[in-house]
């Protein structure tokens, strides 16, 4: 309101809107007198008419002059110049409050939207920032793509392994020992001048027992480095019914490591007679025969764990690792070596994961990332330390079953010495009998 007055008389009176505040000319009655009959130079001439009104007490042409300004006043000064612009004023002051409040209303929307770009965009940024696997992430997912599968090949081939051994050692029908064990050795001797032999042995001795062999496969079956130790994968395979070169010489060579003899058939009259009654003797013996075969079972195993791990898995992951073998600068040769022409070996892929996947430089390049993918791949190291130790615990319980037979093969006959001077030995048929076979002391003729 203290603005308003200012303004308003500057409109009144700087309005280019000419506006005559002077009041009117009255038209005077005529003086019938002359004009030397006024008092004085500066008066007027009143008309004769006028008079007193007696409620007021004024004259009459006073007061209607009064009310003659009074209108001319509110009308023609009030009613139709000021109080129009005033309302002109008001219009103008009210819509510039409407376009400043616009403007304001604008500027808090402007504010609003801003903020909530930048809210998600944040929002945008935490979640590329965690939720944004790397490159160097994904190489432990796709590298780890068939491990479980090539696990389960392992088991296989170290079960097949296992029963061919126990076969073998107890002559069964239809195995490698069906014959005797001089047919045993016969064979392995064949087979030992066809493929195995080295003439330059013995100073050139054996020259003269050699038949036509490769080079590359002379010694292979006295040579666990040649044919299994330096190899990261070998293309064994029991799952189908053919008989590689490879699966050759590691049966060869685990003849000659474990039980290189076998055996004499025991005639079946020795074990029982006519009547089918078991013979107490032959029973012992042959319940000997299965003993050697389970301690010498639980130190083949160690061997065919070893071999399984390194026998045809899987080849899922293969296009990852050969990148991660080629960024290495690995020969290609040396490359389908260790992959096993596309089905890498349980052994061959922890060897990928455990070890040649650190010696990449841009491993060591892509920790500067993203902290969460940081913390991924700190995991991904866990679970597949995890698969390690898992393998190592296995080994453990493998040398532990090792050494527990050792150990018990050590003290078998001095527990048995023990047992005989606090109790002497008397031939006892219960357990025969319990399972429903008669005993029989007697040798056969």
């Amino acid at each position: 309101m203290k603005l308003l007055i200012p303004f308003t008389l500057f409109i009144l009176f700087a309005s280019p809107v000419s506006i005559s505040l002077a009041p009117p000319a009255y038209a005077q009655e005529e003086c019938e007198g002359e004009e030397g009959d006024c008092p004085a130079p500066n008066c007027s001439c009143t008309s004769e008419d006028l008079a007193y009104n007696e409620e007021t007490g004024a004259l009459l042409g006073i007061e209607e002059s009064f009310v003659m300004h009074r209108e001319w006043l509110i009308k023609n000064v009030w009613e139709a110049h000021v109080l129009p612009a005033m309302m002109l004023m008001t219009h103008e002051i009210t819509t510039m409050a409407f376009w400043q409040m616009e403007v304001i209303g604008s500027l808090f929307d402007a504010k609003h939207q801003l903020e909530t770009q930048r809210l998600l965009q944040d929002m945008q940024a935490t979640a590329h920032k965690e939720y944004h696997p790397s490159e160097g992430m994904c190489r432990f997912g796709t590298n780890t793509r068939s491990l479980a599968a090539a696990d389960r090949k392992t088991d296989l081939t170290q079960i097949s392994l296992a029963a061919r051994s126990t076969q073998r050692l107890l002559l069964n029908q239809g195995g490698i020992g069906t014959g005797s064990a001089r047919d045993e050795q016969r064979t392995r001797m064949i087979q030992f001048r066809q493929k195995y032999c080295n003439p330059d042995d013995l100073g050139f001795a054996m020259y003269l027992v050699c038949e036509s062999t490769s080079t590359e496969r002379r010694n292979k079956d006295v040579n666990f480095m040649h044919t299994v130790g330096s190899e990261d994968t070998l293309p064994i395979d029991f799952s189908d019914s053919a008989v590689s070169p490879t699966e050759e010489d590691v049966l060869a060579l685990s003849v000659n490591l474990y039980g290189h003899r076998l055996l004499q058939q025991i005639d079946r009259r020795f074990l029982a007679n006519a009547e089918a009654h078991v013979v107490i003797e032959g029973a012992k013996m042959y319940m000997d025969i299965r003993a050697l075969a389970a301690k010498r079972s639980v130190a083949y195993n160690s061997f065919a764990a070893f071999v399984a791990e390194k026998s045809l898995g899987a080849g899922a992951a293969v296009p990852y690792m050969r990148e991660i073998l080629i960024e290495m600068d690995i020969p290609e040769a040396e490359i389908e070596k260790m992959l096993g022409g596309g089905l890498p070996s349980y052994h061959a892929q922890m060897e990928i994961l455990t070890k040649k996947l650190y010696q990449i430089p841009n491993f060591y390049s892509d920790l500067y990332g993203k902290p969460v993918n940081i913390d991924r791949k700190n995991v991904s190291m866990q679970a597949i330390g995890l698969m390690q130790k898992r393998d190592m615990y296995k080994s453990q319980l493998r040398a532990e079953a090792n050494m527990a037979v050792y150990l018990e093969t050590w003290v078998e006959r001095l527990q048995e010495y023990e047992t005989n001077e606090q109790n002497p030995f008397v031939e006892n048929s219960g357990l025969i009998e319990n399972l429903g076979l008669e005993a029989d002391y007697a040798y056969p003729n």
